[in-house]
């Protein structure tokens, strides 16, 4: 296989500098130049499907004998000599040096780049010397880099560079760099778009690994934790898949790679800048079972330096109780960081593969946000999943939801298992290592270790959809050197408030409300805000659901008029399995209660057999059923099929309305009147702006529709039918009686 691999080797010559954007060489000197050809299998490692729960392999190794002793061309400079090498594989997204010799010497400096030096790494020197000698170097977008040694004229001990492969990348996962953007799907979320502005420090935390295995290299993800001693040990939880069920060796951990601040500077894509990478870890602990039935999946390493930049060690939560919304932040397809959001109680849930213990991973389903519906993909794997306080809950093993399947659910291996429930041994277990001072503490906040005094405003809340007259807890996240807080709550009581927090704000009107917090330090002042980040609901809303014999295979969302989804459970949820020995028998009624805002909904159930709810055509003795009250009783909506029997899917509409007046953070010169309400057919809309005005009936159906100019609009509905009918205004909705 070695001398296989030998033959990609196609040539050795020159490169005049002046191709080339040199640090230290002028326009007339050469540059040594190797040659590879590209390998004879890549076109078919790219056409391999990418599975999920898999590690993302984005290129393979290819071996050579690059030594500095013998390769590359050394060039007296003023104040020293400089020795080059280019590299150039043929058709490469990217290039990756593996070493199993590097040994700079103390005053010089090694500088790895691209042709144009729009990518550059380095100075690498004697401080990146590994105990072992082996170590790697980030990939190098494109075909070709060029390694640049400068050694000062003081310097007597020489350059030891011993390269014995490289990463050939046949993917690109260059974040922009190459030919374009979005290596992940479309649907995938930046990190830096709203969704992620109250998770400045997670996001900071989260890294991009790049491992090697067998041949091939891959990418999955990660998170530096915190520990109770507060000491700043540089541990990365990520997925035991990822490395290979622990079965990874030595030299491969040394050669692991973690990129920090790997994203976009803003919400759309730009080309990640700033960020920091460290080379090699060693095992700490891990599960051993890839996440298999019974497994947690997790695999805890320590890296072999410290950061010398200022990262976030993220905090947790080992309890067995599900976070109730929150967030994961992930490098999809290698890209840049993008970041999934849930608004649902995570589920318990069993790992992959057969059998069952669902004891051990917590499952998930997407939101849609404002910028997409960001899920999960190949590369995904290890990522974190942060509850309602920001705290690490779980590690990602993978699962099935796709940009073309957002409803399909993910798991992610529990804190709690990996704890102390799988073995007890040290090495099998988190405990020992995050928490060395036996505190047996259940929650631990993250920290910041390297901090400077200049501050930044950050908080998160315990809810941001809540009930009228229910209260939120907003803590503040900020960092830095801070004398003084300053919070506004606009449609709260307390509206205002001082200090870090927890402070507890009570809502006792519909609507939505900003928050905002702003610090001030030794060195700065800073301000977070989030725009419409409290919605508060007047209309209570029960769901009354009877699941068939066969529970899991029925789901359910409710969705609003902007199709994204308020509340769901995935199939699993209901008791009762897919056949006659492991149904339910005797199936009970499940009560869910929903705070809604004024306006119409659609409530979907689906059912995986395609039977709908008709359990009594087999050996179950029910058909399943629900209804959909309102506060006062009243029928809303409820399934009316023969037998239940839907099909696959059924969809039923309904609208809510209070009657209450509803805040949009808008002046009062948005709200409108109805007169007379009651109506025989003809009313008038009164209000002091302009607008589109649509009529919808009690089955979300528009039934009339026009534009407002005037202060007063009059309207002709006496072709419709009697009953409830809802009238939509600039961003509010009333309830019009036609008699």
């Amino acid at each position: 296989m070695y001398r296989s691999l030998l033959l990609f080797l196609l040539s050795f010559t020159f490169l005049n500098a002046q191709n080339i954007k040199s640090n230290f060489l002028d326009s007339g000197s050469e540059i040594a130049l190797l040659s590879f050809d590209k390998p004879s299998d890549v076109d078919e490692l790219i056409n391999e499907e990418v599975v999920k729960g898999q590690i993302f392999n984005f290129g393979r190794f290819v071996t050579c004998d690059i030594n500095s002793d013998t390769k590359g061309s050394w060039t007296n400079v003023e104040g020293g000599k400089v020795w080059t090498l280019a590299i150039q594989a043929d058709e490469a997204k990217g290039i990756s040096l593996y070493y199993d010799d590097f040994w700079i010497p103390s005053g010089g400096e090694l500088y790895i780049y691209n042709p144009s030096q729009s990518q550059k790494i380095g100075p690498f020197t004697s401080k990146n010397n590994p105990p072992s000698g082996v170590y790697a170097t980030e990939v190098i977008y494109g075909d070709m880099l060029i390694l640049e040694y400068f050694q000062p004229s003081h310097v007597m001990s020489e350059l030891k560079l011993s390269i014995n492969r490289f990463v050939y990348a046949y993917r690109d996962i260059s974040g922009g760099q190459l030919s374009g953007y979005n290596s992940s799907d479309d649907c995938q979320v930046n990190a830096n778009c709203s969704e992620g502005n109250a998770w400045e420090n997670q996001k900071k935390s989260v890294c991009r690994i790049q491992i090697g295995s067998g041949w091939n290299v891959g990418l999955c993800s990660g998170a530096l934790v915190n520990n109770t001693l507060n000491n700043c040990t540089p541990y990365v939880l990520s997925a035991d898949h990822c490395f290979s069920g622990g079965d990874i060796s030595d030299n491969g951990l040394n050669q692991s790679i973690f990129y920090f601040n790997y994203r976009s500077s803003n919400c759309n894509n730009s080309v990640p800048n700033n960020t920091h990478s460290i080379t090699g870890c060693s095992r700490v602990a891990n599960s051993g079972g890839e996440g298999d039935v019974g497994d947690p999946d997790f695999f805890l390493v320590e890296l072999n330096s410290d950061p010398d930049f200022d990262p976030y060690f993220s905090g947790w939560n080992r309890s067995n109780s599900p976070a109730t919304s929150g967030v994961s932040i992930h490098h999809p397809s290698g890209d840049i960081m993008k970041i999934s959001t849930f608004t649902n109680s995570l589920s318990t849930s069993s790992g992959l593969g057969f059998g069952f213990d669902n004891t051990t991973h917590w499952q998930v389903q997407w939101a849609s946000t404002t910028n997409g519906h960001g899920v999960t993909e190949g590369g995904s794997s290890g990522s974190p999943i942060y509850n309602q306080n920001s705290l690490l809950v779980g590690v990602l093993t993978g699962g099935s939801s796709f940009c073309d399947a957002t409803n399909q659910t993910d798991i992610y291996g529990k804190l709690w298992h990996g704890w102390d429930q799988l073995s007890n041994s040290s090495s099998e277990q988190l405990k020992p290592w995050l928490d060395p001072a036996n505190t047996n503490a259940v929650t631990l906040n993250g920290l910041y270790c390297n901090q400077s005094a200049a501050v930044t405003a950050a908080f998160n809340s315990s809810e941001t959809n809540v009930c009228l007259n229910s209260s939120v807890t907003f803590s503040s996240i900020s960092s830095g050197e801070i004398t003084a807080y300053e919070w506004q709550f606009p449609g709260g009581t307390p509206s205002s408030a001082i200090g870090s927090g927890p402070h507890n704000v009570t809502y006792n009107s519909p609507g939505t409300y900003d928050v905002s917090l702003s610090v001030t330090g030794i060195e700065n002042s800073d301000e977070f805000s989030m725009n419409d980040y409290i919605s508060v609901a007047a209309n209570l809303v029960e769901l009354d659901f009877l699941p068939d014999c066969y529970g899991e295979e029925t789901s359910w969302e409710l969705q609003n008029t902007n199709g994204q989804v308020v509340y769901s459970v995935s199939s699993g949820y209901y008791p009762g399995g897919n056949n006659a020995q492991d149904m339910e028998s005797n199936p009970e009624n499940v009560i869910e209660n929903w705070c809604l805002l004024d306006g119409c909904y659609k409530f979907i159930v689906e059912d995986e057999y395609g039977d709908g709810l008709y359990g009594s055509q087999h050996t179950c003795e029910f058909d399943g059923d629900f209804t959909i009250y309102d506060n006062d009783g009243n029928t809303l909506t409820e399934l009316n099929e023969p037998n239940s029997d839907f099909g696959d899917d059924i969809t039923l509409e309904f609208c809510v309305e209070s009657g209450l007046s509803t805040s949009y953070n808008l002046s009062e010169t948005f709200q409108f009147g109805l007169f007379p309400n009651p109506t025989d057919g003809v009313f008038t809309l009164e209000s002091n702006t302009e607008g589109l005005v649509e009529v919808y009936n009690t089955l979300s159906q528009e039934v009339y529709s026009t534009y407002k100019n005037d202060l007063k609009l009059l309207v002709n509905l006496e072709n419709l039918e009697s009953g409830i009918y809802f009238v939509h205004f600039n961003n509010s909705i009333k309830k019009l009686i036609k008699q």
